[in-house]
């Protein structure tokens, strides 16, 4: 990525499922994520475009997973989000906004679903509870409601084994037979409960954990084996596909201060799952 002069930069949060941080001052090379990304301006209109379209004037986008894009901040600053695509919470984003559209664009900025008082707190705080009551009103504005589902006890000792044992130890095997179901089942039931599957929940706690190592003195290749990686290649690779940042860069930029690994999720995945106003 190209960077202007004296760039803002928040604490990066990043949770299991989802990571989010406020960000200024840049001009990015073509990039992609396979996340869905929700960038929102706090103070004026910023420029985007992707691979084939011409630039355009934004409030705030919603950009889909895979999408090649640019971003020119404008000399503003943005709440950038990140959504794990596999989620309930982004398949319902992507079937109200994004059925026909690689980005879709909202004439409004992020003074529509919070006050000044709470953007700066978030901005200025590094709490991860502040910034999450941030994200909830920003899901609960567009258009979708939180409701209460049962939580299964199964669900709830599958996500401990896994933030409990060591990425390189743990298979989806492993923790079906801790909680006594065969993996299909366990596979089926986790989506269900947590809005996220398996594969992917362990796969963020794979990067979660090795980010963790590197900023306790890792190397980026040591991180990468103890997580459970192949290699330094291949986090490298699924580092580039969440953020469209390589590791090495991302922890460059966020290192030592403003990188905030967070045990839980803001979207309560196990407890919520976000769905349609049908209002």
């Amino acid at each position: 990525m190209k960077h202007r002069q004296s760039p803002f930069t928040s604490t990066f949060y990043m949770w299991k499922g989802m990571a989010a941080f406020f960000y200024s001052s840049h001009f990015t090379s073509l990039h992609s994520h396979n996340t869905i990304q929700l960038i929102l301006d706090t103070q004026k209109d910023f420029r985007f475009k992707t691979k084939n379209s011409s630039w355009a004037t934004c409030k705030s986008l919603i950009i889909k997973e895979n999408i090649l894009h640019q971003l020119d901040t404008n000399g503003s600053v943005q709440l950038i989000i990140y959504l794990d695509v596999d989620t309930k919470i982004a398949q319902s984003i992507k079937s109200k906004y994004l059925v026909n559209n690689e980005v879709h664009s909202l004439d409004l900025n992020v003074f529509h679903f919070v006050n000044s008082k709470e953007l700066q707190q978030a901005l200025l705080m590094p709490e991860p509870s502040i910034l999450e009551c941030v994200i909830n009103k920003v899901l609960a504005c567009l258009s979708f409601e939180i409701e209460n589902v049962r939580t299964d006890q199964r669900i709830l000792l599958a996500e401990q084994a896994i933030s409990t044992t060591h990425p390189e130890d743990i298979t989806s095997k492993s923790v079906a037979d801790k909680v006594c179901l065969s993996e299909s089942r366990l596979r089926s039931l986790f989506k269900q409960v947590t809005g996220v599957s398996l594969y992917r929940y362990m796969l963020w706690n794979k990067i979660w954990f090795a980010t963790n190592q590197i900023m306790a003195g890792y190397s980026i290749y040591e991180a990468a084996i103890d997580a459970g990686f192949t290699d330094g290649s291949h986090f490298h690779k699924m580092m580039v596909k969440m953020f469209g940042i390589s590791p090495s860069k991302f922890l460059k930029d966020n290192m030592p201060d403003n990188l905030v690994m967070c045990d839980k999720s803001p979207l309560h995945f196990e407890t919520y799952v976000y769905s349609h106003d049908k209002k």
